[in-house]
């Protein structure tokens, strides 16, 4: 072969085998066209209104720009410009990453957001003018997105137009619905309240102790339903696990709604982590604030304890209304209290408790706080009740914000047994006294079950209509409303410790009396053993240590 034609051979093998600088598909190239997928786009659902109170109010017409947003989030030449155009349909205009003007929505109503080009990881709620009030995270109705309306789903590699029909779709329903959103984002749903200071690795609830159940108490029902402002899914993304990229295996969806209704008079800041279909997570915030209230009479919130008082470790917070507050706007109200428990260093001790809306009396609405057991001893106690301009209804608006600190003091346990008719003592674990006693007779019976201190009386008149008695009394302490005292009764010392004489009461001897009442404090429990009758949940300011656990939690309005 010729030196010329060897060259030209060469030249050929070597132009079929290398690619050219313009070659479109090489990643390497400066002006080749793989990009990096834009940041999803976050939207508030709901209808934004005006609000004259607020310059910042304003009607989210259009959006801020895509392409900025998206270049902030992964600056890449050459990004899909049918991404932007179909983000810049979204109903609702939010930011890529930054925060987004703030906006004037309805109270009453739950935010919710949607995002388009990605899915939701997570999203938290704060009130941002109180510190205090939990952390809202809210729920992810799955299945949104999955229909065949659906476009552009991102991360599923099998179906460029959205439809859900393959057969490998994670999210598809057994029956095979999968338009239809339910309450999803865990498997033992809660209702999505966490610890300001906890921050996401614990819900508030059954697993997360105080606050909620908050995660604080009690698990709640995330009721079904779409973030979509007329009550529609919003269009979204297949929540597959076989996403392209990984990046919807951890991710919950296209929706999202607070788990409580938004207050009046209130400024909440949004931040939601979400993932675009390369699997890259990115982080959009946003305000919106809700209209002061137009109700006219000022309601009121009281406590049972006194601010920097000393209880005994089976007092409940008891909060009492001055009117009654309607069932619709409780869970609100009830996902507005925080309590905190800190040791005599400071150093905050996890406690269990759960809030329970008990019955109205007199018109009057009440929400208790209880542990799932009786409080520690020797903590301190805040409870914090930012109820100021919260409207209850068309009518009553919260006067102010509440606060309260008190002390528990030593563990001390009262038990009284009508069987053996004795009265002991326990105080940190140590019995003190082991004293005679007399409980109520047969026909008018001590009531089983645990009691706690709610007065005391260094003198009192006992009367009664249904025994037809009036007699007066020295060293009395109330455990019950139902006329049951432990109180000086120096006409049974002969038979205390071998008869049941009294009305329900406990009878000691007056120096007895005066010993335990001195030593008594709100909320020390008293526990009546071996009697023929129970105590009921009906007929008492506390009643609290009467339910179980699981039923005081069927009490709370987040349940």
């Amino acid at each position: 072969m010729s030196a010329l034609a060897t060259t030209g051979l060469a030249a050929l093998i070597l132009s079929g085998c290398t690619p050219g600088s313009t070659n479109p598909t090489d990643p390497s190239a400066p002006d080749g066209t793989a990009s990096t997928a834009p940041a999803p786009v976050v939207s508030v659902v709901n209808d934004a209104v005006a609000d004259t109170d607020s310059d910042a109010a304003q009607h989210q017409d259009t959006a801020p720009d895509q392409d900025t947003a998206a270049a902030d989030a992964a600056p890449s030449a050459g990004a899909d410009s049918a991404d932007s155009a179909d983000a810049a349909e979204s109903t609702s205009p939010a930011n890529g990453t930054g925060a987004s003007d703030s906006i004037t929505v309805d109270a009453g109503e739950k935010l919710a957001l949607a995002v388009d080009g990605g899915e939701f990881v997570e999203v938290r709620l704060i009130d941002a003018d109180h510190d205090s009030v939990p952390v809202d995270t809210g729920t992810f109705p799955t299945g949104a997105g999955t229909d065949s309306d659906s476009t552009d789903a991102p991360g599923d590699a099998n179906s460029a137009d959205g439809d859900s029909t393959n057969p490998d779709d994670a999210n598809a329903d057994s029956s095979g619905t999968t338009d239809e959103a339910v309450a999803g984002g865990t498997t033992k749903p809660t209702h999505g309240l966490v610890d300001t200071e906890g921050g996401n690795e614990e819900t508030s609830g059954d697993d997360a102790g105080a606050s909620g159940d908050a995660e604080t108490g009690s698990s709640a029902d995330n009721a079904t339903g779409t973030s979509g402002a007329d009550g529609s899914a919003t269009s979204g993304a297949d929540d597959s696990g076989e996403a392209d990229g990984g990046g919807s295996a951890e991710s919950t969806g296209t929706e999202w709604e607070s788990s409580v209704d938004l207050v009046t008079g209130a400024t909440y800041e949004w931040e939601a982590t979400t993932v675009s279909p390369d699997g890259a997570e990115h982080t959009a915030t946003g305000t919106v604030s809700t209209p002061a209230t137009t109700a006219q009479e000022e309601l009121t919130a009281k406590t049972a304890i006194a601010d920097d008082q000393t209880v005994g470790i089976g007092a409940p917070i008891v909060v009492m209304f001055n009117s009654t507050i309607p069932e619709d706007a409780r869970a609100a109200i009830e996902a507005r209290l925080s309590v905190d428990v800190t040791d005599e260093d400071g150093e905050p001790v996890d406690v269990e408790g759960s809030w329970g809306w008990l019955y109205d009396t007199d018109g009057i609405s009440r929400v208790h706080y209880r542990p799932k057991e009786f409080w520690p001893a020797h903590v301190n106690v805040e409870v914090n009740m930012p109820l100021e301009g919260v409207e209850y209804s068309p009518r009553w608006y919260g006067k102010e914000d509440v606060e309260l600190s008190f002390e528990v003091g030593r563990d001390q346990r009262v038990v009284a047994d009508a069987s053996t008719h004795r009265m002991t003592i326990e105080r940190d674990g140590e019995e003190i006294a082991d004293w005679p006693t007399s409980l109520g007779s047969a026909k008018a019976p001590s009531y089983n079950g645990t009691h706690v201190v709610m007065a005391k009386h260094e003198f009192y008149t006992m009367t009664s209509e249904q025994w037809n008695y009036e007699t007066d009394v020295n060293w009395a302490v109330r455990i019950h409303n139902n006329g049951e005292f432990v109180h000086a009764a120096p006409w049974s010392v002969g038979v205390q410790g071998s008869a049941n004489v009294s009305h329900g009461c406990i009878n000691l001897s007056t120096d007895r009396a005066k010993e335990y009442f001195d030593m008594a404090l709100h909320g020390d429990p008293v526990e009546i053993t071996g009697s023929s009758v129970d105590l009921t949940t009906e007929h008492s300011d506390i009643s609290d240590w009467v339910y179980s656990w699981d039923d005081w939690q069927e009490l709370s309005a987040l349940s």
